[in-house]
Formats: C-alpha cells, sequence, structure tokens
C-alpha cells in the first residue's frame, strides 16, 4: 500500500488528478462540461511536471526524490511516452483558442526549467497563472463560453487561491533553491510566508464570495467555496518547519482536489 501511494505521489500522477478535479470544479460551476479538456489536462499535467522533474533531478544531486527516480526510471519514462501519444491527439482536436493558450503554457513549462524558474519573485506567479489557465481559461475557450466579468473574477479567484497553497511548497524548497531566487519565504521567512499564503487565500475567499452572493448568487457554490478555504486555509496554518513530504504531496496538494468534494457534499444537502 505504502508503495502504490508513493508511487502516486512521486510519479505526478496525484498533482495530475488534482488539476483535473479543480478544472471540474470550474466546469460544475459553470455548467459547461468538457470531460476531453479533462483527459487532456491530466495527460499535460503529468507530461509537464515530469519533464521539470527530470530535468532538476540531472542537475542536481540534492532532491530525496533521485533515488526513487532512478528506480522507477523505465517505467516513468513509459508512462510519459504513453501520455504523449495522447495529448498530442487530444491537442489536435480542440479549437483554436485553446490550442493557442496550450502553446503558450507549453512554452512556459519547457522553458520554466531552462532559466524561467530562476527570475526572481517569478516562480510562484508562473505557476498560479499556468494552473488558472489550465484549470478556468481552457474550459471557456474550448466551450465557447462568454467572457464577461464573472470570467475575469473566476481567474483571479482561481489565481490567488493557487498562490496560497504554492507558497508552503517554496517553504519546503528552501533547502534546494538558490538564495538569489528571492522567492517569498527566501525574502520573508517562514512565519511571514504563512501569513502571506493565509492572506492570499483570504483574497481567494472574498473574490468567491462576491461571486456567488452578488453576479451569481448560489448557496452551494458559495458553501463550497467556503469550505474549501477553510481546509486549505487550516492546512497552510499548521505547516511545520518539519513537516513531512507527504503533508507537502498529499494533504497540500489535496486542497485541489476539496473543492470538488466540498461540491459534491453541498449539491445532495441543498
Amino acid at each position: 500500500m505504502n508503495k502504490s501511494i508513493n508511487f502516486l505521489l512521486n510519479s505526478n500522477f496525484f498533482i495530475s488528478a488534482c488539476v483535473v478535479c479543480l478544472a471540474l470544479s470550474t466546469q460544475i460551476m459553470l455548467n459547461a462540461f468538457n470531460f476531453e479538456i479533462l483527459f487532456f489536462l491530466f495527460f499535460a499535467t503529468f507530461i509537464s511536471y515530469n519533464f521539470q522533474r527530470i530535468i532538476f533531478h540531472n542537475r542536481s544531486n540534492k532532491s530525496p526524490l533521485i533515488s526513487w527516480y532512478n528506480s522507477n526510471k523505465k517505467l516513468i519514462y513509459f508512462f510519459l511516452g504513453f501520455s504523449l501519444l495522447i495529448f498530442l491527439y487530444l491537442f489536435f482536436n480542440l479549437n483554436v483558442s485553446t490550442k493557442i493558450a496550450v502553446i503558450l503554457l507549453s512554452l512556459i513549462s519547457i522553458l520554466y526549467p531552462f532559466g524561467l524558474r530562476n527570475i526572481p519573485y517569478l516562480k510562484i506567479f508562473l505557476i498560479a497563472a499556468s494552473w488558472s489557465i489550465s484549470t478556468v481559461l481552457l474550459t471557456y475557450f474550448e466551450n465557447n463560453l462568454f467572457i464577461d466579468q464573472r470570467f475575469y473574477l473566476e481567474i483571479f479567484a482561481r489565481f490567488f487561491f493557487i498562490l496560497g497553497i504554492t507558497i508552503p511548497f517554496d517553504i519546503r524548497d528552501l533547502k534546494f533553491d538558490n538564495r538569489r531566487l528571492n522567492t517569498i519565504p527566501i525574502v520573508f521567512g517562514f512565519d511571514d510566508s504563512k501569513k502571506i499564503a493565509l492572506f492570499f487565500l483570504f483574497i481567494y475567499i472574498l473574490i468567491s464570495s462576491y461571486v456567488y452572493l452578488f453576479t451569481n448568487f448560489n448557496l452551494s457554490y458559495l458553501l463550497a467555496t467556503f469550505f474549501c478555504f477553510l481546509y486549505s486555509a487550516y492546512l497552510v496554518n499548521n505547516l511545520k518547519a518539519n513537516s513531512s513530504n507527504f503533508y507537502y504531496s498529499f494533504w497540500l496538494e489535496s486542497c485541489s482536489i476539496s473543492l470538488l468534494v466540498f461540491l459534491i457534499i453541498t449539491s445532495i444537502f441543498l
């Protein structure tokens, strides 16, 4: 069981599922479903994260996952090859506007380990922007939804949510990151970084509350986003300097899944 869980976490299957859950949450709240986009996001995320991790491992011997990757390299490469085939097949079936957005995301993903992540202050904002585009904008584009005020509010809400749950990973990477990166934890330290993460989550719930109270009233969605905020804030606030890798790789990543879980629960009881 432990080996299976470790494989799902270390191979980036779990984080790929997290992206899909976040995108599905968007589709539920927009009542605009597109399962082809969900499958596409799963394989695209798997390729992106493993590509970057392989590049990082080839350049550094500091990562605790190096031994795991070396012992599972052939299997990871097999899944990467399979994922690439599915990715290309689904890509050519997308709308033109969606393809352009995907190409932009792909360029960011490819360039990220080759210099983009080393630009001071930029790292976390690139991640938040990429996740926001992937889990919100692609659904709008592929479903030909009207770009209105709600679109921008959803994008900004998702952006701040991702910022809030990503700062802890920069805290984890303190021991690996170059001090010239000027990530939030490097500049502000452990305790203040947690406060900044909680502040970003607070902005997320403010925007979401405005959307589901005043622009598109929906009590079920309002409560789901509020519970997601509480869950994420609790995990960020309880982060310790010596928190295990499992706390990051499973519990903090599960914040992205929590919104879907709470949407399902609130829709059942309301």
